[in-house]
């Protein structure tokens, strides 16, 4: 597999991810059942974080199906068009969104966000060591 060929899988791969990840919260009913789902898991972890500041009312759930739909937008853009002009893009953005949600933790949100920090991470490496490889070639 040539350099083009692997930075292509790399940034799809990541794309069909934040589609798998985003979907749910551009759908309504869907993502309020995820968002109960985090504070289950923070319940069943113990941590027992309030969900005080997050309303899952009309308003707030706009913004979440918002986010949802730019997110599934983001990611068919590099599922159509693997280029590493849109990853590079990609690497930033996933920078800004874990600083977000590292604030939101910061704030009082629940730890199970730590597992979007992962993500977001490894995706924005992941991508930026491809990114390196071809333009070292």
């Amino acid at each position: 597999m040539n350099a083009n060929e692997t930075q292509a899988r790399v940034i799809r791969g990541f794309a069909w991810a934040d589609l798998a990840i985003t979907l749910p919260f551009a759908l309504p009913f869907i993502a309020e059942a995820v968002i109960a789902l985090l504070y289950f898991i923070d319940r069943w972890l113990g941590l027992d974080t309030p969900s005080v500041m997050f309303e899952t009312g009309p308003f707030g759930l706009m913004f979440v199906h918002i986010m949802g739909v730019l997110g599934v937008l983001w990611a068919m853009a590099r599922l159509r068009r693997p280029e590493a002009e849109l990853a590079q893009m990609d690497v930033r953005a996933r920078l800004v969104v874990t600083a977000l949600i590292l604030y939101a933790i910061v704030l009082g949100a629940t730890p199970v966000l730590w597992l979007f920090v992962v993500t977001e991470v490894a995706g924005s490496a992941a991508q930026f060591m491809v990114l390196r490889q071809k333009s070292a070639q």
